[in-house]
């Protein structure tokens, strides 16, 4: 009987910390892996090596294009990006700040710097229209994916620096 007791304990005090360990989130290459709708802008951060999603603390705000913005390249643009490292590098890079910024907080933030080392204008403008969170005219679609070393917001919209090819190569 004191057996059963003592395991029925043991359970009541493992079960609740282990469903706590499991509920804690995870940095942000595997939040926006979880959610299922990242698997290109995905391709490019394991492309580049970009540690700052996987194993930095951060904090980081990404901006995170989802497949549906990818698509919306032209096959030429996205080829030409995914072919030459240098620009998969710097096209995520400008996709991610330093900071945790809520979707609600950007409005007042008006602007930050991206990450993108090569673009010294790689600045995101934020503004808020018709009830929307919008960042350098792409929607926010998934806001405050919150990870361990910062946050991710979904966009509709892939955000390319100067230097990248166009949008319109084809």
């Amino acid at each position: 009987m004191r057996i059963r007791i003592a395991i029925v304990a043991l359970l009541l005090v493992l079960i609740p910390a282990g469903m706590a360990m499991a509920q804690q989130p995870a940095n942000l290459y595997d939040t926006l892996a979880a959610a299922g709708n990242y698997t290109t802008f995905l391709s490019l951060v394991d492309k580049a090596n970009v540690q700052e999603l996987k194993s930095m603390a951060g904090p980081f705000t990404v901006f995170a294009p989802n497949d549906a913005a990818f698509s919306k390249l032209p096959p030429a643009t996205l080829a030409k990006i995914m072919g030459d490292p240098a620009i998969v590098r710097d096209v995520v890079y400008f996709h991610i700040t330093p900071g945790k910024y809520l979707a609600k907080d950007l409005p007042a933030l008006k602007e930050c710097k991206t990450m993108c080392p090569t673009d010294n204008a790689g600045v995101m403008k934020f503004n808020e229209e018709g009830g929307k969170y919008m960042v350098s005219g792409a929607t926010i679609v998934q806001p405050d994916m919150i990870a361990t070393n910062g946050v991710a917001q979904g966009i509709d919209t892939v955000m390319l620096p100067k230097f990248a090819p166009p949008k319109n190569l084809e």
